[in-house]
């Protein structure tokens, strides 16, 4: 409606002055050196830095060898015209009609073929999501989101359709309505990838976090950092582990033994909601909680090099990066990494208790090596919250939370695939770069527990090296390579 923020009944007479303005016809030069001819009427936004950012990371994935593609917000069309160009059988949308009109010019003028439709993701969608993306789901998603916050009343905005391509208006957030749709089957196939373009702004920050939540994988694709501070960054979102089996277990021994036996593709994974016969470093005893999550996938088929140098290490940042996706940010800092693959929780006595595990285990088959990645964690437990060693936590009791096997299984999926899954089209982490984050987890984990003592030498915690091992420095100067986190005791826990 006119009235609605942040627009008012002046708008109109506002946004008609503007488009008294000359029309513009700009030369943009694509990546690889191809130019295109854009008409760019008043209101519509033209081609910049963040469309060069998007336009880098189409033609880095590839030919499109007809598959279908979506542009969300399509604006002059240059994007829509790339991806045409690459391959790709393109339908774009763009809630601004003059942008509908100047992407359908430019396209005749190209002599591409592609279908473009006014309307798009919003709050207030005009028609049916079909009239806007097509009958069948895509394999390609585009979308340089508007990424300005909802402004104050007192700001000057520059008027409906100007600010539809600069600002998110939506009060839940187009990245949320956006993964939310994919989420439920919507716009994207299963194998599908979607690129998207955000800001650093609080809204942006969140788009990893979001697509967890929603059990999907999402990893920064590429970026660009401006002298002011802000940076714009590239996200694929994609399902996690589309062609491999999932098998859903009420109970089951043990799910690192039976996916051990059955073997399987990279991402193949058996989950339980009880583990009868579990265990953890050393051949601990992983019990089960009254509810519980018990999951593993495999990680490496034996076939090839490892991928990482320490898969314990990244199941335990999964873990770490599903707890803080399904809590509130207050809790974020509740939760710890404890080398090399315990997550702990902080309750409200201030004692750190543990919720979740993580086990590496190997098989030999032949001349090769079979390894699956076993995760245990306790959702919410009946009974008395301390074993003999040490104490536990769960979380819906420890953070507050409702959250189920299934909601915890997404999301726990989706953390994995995000740092693990190999796609051959977008950038994939580097063992260095796990080693780093995985790190600068436990420094702060090290501020919350205390330097790790060992044999009752207190250390400073120096890094971590190639196999994933924990470099510490004693008092008395030593350096030390440890393997093994039993090795070491933590003031504020043992």
């Amino acid at each position: 409606m006119a009235d609605e923020r942040p627009f008012d009944f002046t708008s109109a007479e506002q946004e008609i002055d503007r488009l008294k303005r000359p029309i513009k016809s700009v030369i943009w030069q694509a990546p690889k050196g191809e130019s295109f001819t854009l008409i760019i009427p008043p209101t519509v936004y033209p081609p910049r830095e963040d469309t060069d950012l998007l336009a880098n990371a189409i033609v880095r994935i590839g030919a499109g060898r007809g598959k279908r593609c979506l542009e969300i917000g399509c604006g002059s069309g240059a994007l829509s015209l790339l991806a045409a160009r690459q391959g790709w059988k393109v339908k774009a949308c763009d809630i601004n009609p003059f942008a509908v009109m100047a992407s359908r010019h430019s396209a005749e003028i190209a002599e591409i073929d592609i279908d473009i439709q006014e309307g798009g993701p919003g709050p207030k969608e005009d028609g049916e999501i079909n009239q806007w993306s097509g009958q069948e789901l895509h394999e390609l998603i585009i979308w340089n989101l508007p990424y300005l916050g909802l402004p104050s009343s007192e700001d000057d905005v520059l008027g409906p359709f100007e600010e539809a391509a600069l600002l998110d208006t939506d009060s839940i957030g187009l990245v949320s309505r956006l993964v939310k749709m994919i989420s439920t089957g919507k716009l994207m196939t299963t194998t599908g990838m979607a690129l998207i373009l955000v800001s650093n702004n609080q809204r942006g920050k969140d788009t990893k976090r979001i697509c967890l939540q929603n059990g999907l994988s999402c990893r920064e694709f590429s970026s660009k950092r401006f002298e002011d501070g802000e940076e714009l960054t590239v996200y694929a979102i994609w399902q996690p582990f589309s062609n491999c089996p999932v098998s859903i277990l009420d109970e089951v021994d043990s799910t690192n033994k039976m996916l051990l036996d059955s073997g399987g593709r990279i991402g193949a994974s058996i989950q339980a909601k009880k583990q009868l016969e579990g265990k953890g470093r050393r051949g601990r005893t992983w019990t089960s909680e009254t509810n519980s999550f018990a999951g593993s996938w495999i990680v490496h088929d034996g076939k090839g090099e490892l991928v990482h140098s320490d898969l314990q290490l990244v199941g335990g940042l999964a873990v770490v990066d599903t707890i803080r996706a399904i809590s509130s940010s207050e809790c974020h800092e509740r939760i710890r990494l404890k080398w090399p693959n315990d997550i702990l929780l902080e309750n409200d006595s201030a004692e750190w208790a543990k919720v979740a595990g993580v086990l590496l285990e190997g098989r030999s088959i032949a001349s090769e090596i079979r390894l699956v990645l076993g995760i245990g964690a306790n959702i919410f437990s009946a009974q008395h919250l301390e074993k003999q060693d040490f104490k536990i936590a769960t979380l819906n009791q420890s953070l507050n939370l409702d959250i189920n096997f299934s909601q915890f299984s997404s999301v726990i999926s989706a953390a994995l695939s995000s740092l693990l899954e190999q796609r051959i089209n977008i950038p994939n982490y580097s063992s260095a770069k796990l080693l780093k984050i995985t790190l600068e987890e436990i420094k702060s984990t090290v501020i919350s527990l205390g330097n790790p003592i060992y044999r009752t030498d207190v250390c400073e915690v120096i890094g971590l090296d190639e196999k994933g091992h924990l470099q510490v420095k004693t008092t008395s100067g030593e350096l030390l390579n440890l393997d093994e986190g039993e090795d070491l005791s933590w003031p504020k826990y043992n």
